[in-house]
């Protein structure tokens, strides 16, 4: 299911004094089975944008085609409910979305709400809870009962419970420590392997858009002012630098090393990358 922007504008407050352009014609594809990133500095118009991929925001003027959907300004909420099965957003610090009594019920919730059975939705909340890699004995606990990070993989649930084709999350490590960071962005790269998800992740971390996205898009001033691969966007650190972005951690270290006469080509942005054109120039082998 592919999204498309064409020449989309956003207006906060529009007709009144206090307008404000939240996007400014934004014309993009995010393909069908991607891993895209969205990036910016605070204000850039990331989470306008975000807002726009299940019609929480309607653009003023222009068009977003979600699969089968077109959303327009004249579109009616009342139509948008299969789409909003179809494009499940995890916000930052999901857990503070959880209200239920059991894990069960709260990832159940969302199921029911679109006409699945109590019975059904139960199992599909067993399912959920191993997808996102939580013991089956969590089902009967209150969700309140369990770790930060635990709590933040339920309610990962419960939105992978209404079975998306696309999943989008907004800064979905925040407050986590480097483990739980790092298992989180694991188990997101196996959904989209293993269950051919969509994903759209809103990050500040450069080292996530390295290590996982295929497409980058870059936001500023609410106007989306480059797109492309990881390499590309990151091929340029001066530019970056401008707009108040930077590089993955291994690119500033190829960096640092290029400085004292180490070559690398094409820059490394993942650590493998960086292994692999630095053990020849250290004498070391593919073995070491």
């Amino acid at each position: 299911m592919d999204i498309t922007f064409d020449h989309v504008n956003f207006t906060y407050q529009a007709g009144t004094p206090f307008a404000g352009d939240g996007l400014k014609d934004v014309s993009v594809t995010i393909k069908d089975g991607s891993y895209t990133a969205i990036i910016g500095h605070t204000g850039s118009g990331k989470s306008t944008l975000l807002q726009h991929l299940n019609a929480l925001l309607k653009p003023t003027s222009g068009t977003v085609t979600i699969g089968d959907f077109k959303i327009t300004n004249e579109t009616s909420n009342k139509n948008l409910k299969p789409l909003r099965q179809k494009v499940g957003m995890v916000f930052q610090f999901a857990e503070n979305q959880l209200f239920e009594q059991t894990v069960a019920k709260d990832i159940a919730f969302g199921p029911k709400n679109f006409g699945v059975s109590d019975e059904e939705a139960l199992k599909l909340a067993a399912q959920m809870v191993k997808l996102v890699g939580l013991p089956d004995s969590v089902l009967e606990q209150s969700p309140f009962d369990l770790s930060g990070g635990q709590m933040r993989r339920v309610a990962i649930a419960g939105v992978l419970a209404m079975q998306p084709e696309v999943l989008v999350l907004d800064e979905p490590t925040a407050g986590l420590d480097p483990a739980g960071r790092n298992e989180m962005m694991a188990m997101f790269q196996k959904l989209h392997e293993t269950q051919g998800l969509t994903i759209v992740l809103v990050t500040h971390l450069m080292d996530d858009v390295a290590d996982f996205a295929d497409q980058v898009l870059v936001m500023d001033q609410g106007q989306l002012i480059k797109t492309g691969s990881p390499r590309t966007i990151f091929a340029d650190p001066a530019w970056l630098t401008a707009h108040q972005l930077g590089l993955p951690k291994t690119a500033q270290m190829a960096q640092a090393l290029t400085a004292k006469g180490f070559q690398f080509d094409p820059q490394p942005l993942t650590t493998e990358e960086l292994a692999q054109q630095l053990l020849p120039q250290i004498g070391g082998g593919a073995h070491d």
